[in-house]
């Protein structure tokens, strides 16, 4: 990585996780009703699909790991989801610097720079 190049915040590698799962969603026929780019706004993402509606929750990391679903989190958006009868699912993001020679450099996604993503989709969550 050279020095002109700004890592990511965990808030910008946040919002990338976040336009990932979005973009997969409007990909796959969803139509995106409101989006919260926010770390501690539970879920992210509000939607629906054949007249049912989603919270969808996204983490995102830094290579080599992906993004975790807290057992807490789950819980209190499980908690909203019941009361407006909503269908929860996660998407995990992981993001690494393209461009990185070494494993190290990988682990540093910078501003403006190219990605690979590692996102599997979107798993529903009950528990």
């Amino acid at each position: 990585m050279t020095k002109n190049n700004q890592p990511l915040t965990d808030e910008e590698l946040h919002f990338l996780g976040i336009k990932v799962v979005f973009k997969a969603m409007v990909d796959d026929g969803y139509k995106v009703l409101q989006v919260r780019k926010e770390t501690d706004i539970n879920p992210q993402i509000l939607a629906v699909k054949n007249d049912k509606r989603y919270f969808i929750v996204v983490r995102t990391a830094r290579y080599p790991d992906m993004g975790v679903l807290m057992p807490d989190v789950a819980a209190r958006v499980l908690m909203h989801a019941k009361k407006n009868d909503a269908t929860c699912l996660f998407g995990g993001v992981g993001i690494a610097n393209a461009n990185g020679e070494e494993e190290q450099d990988m682990k540093d996604p910078v501003k403006g720079g190219e990605y690979y993503i590692n996102f599997k989709g979107l798993v529903p969550f009950t528990k």
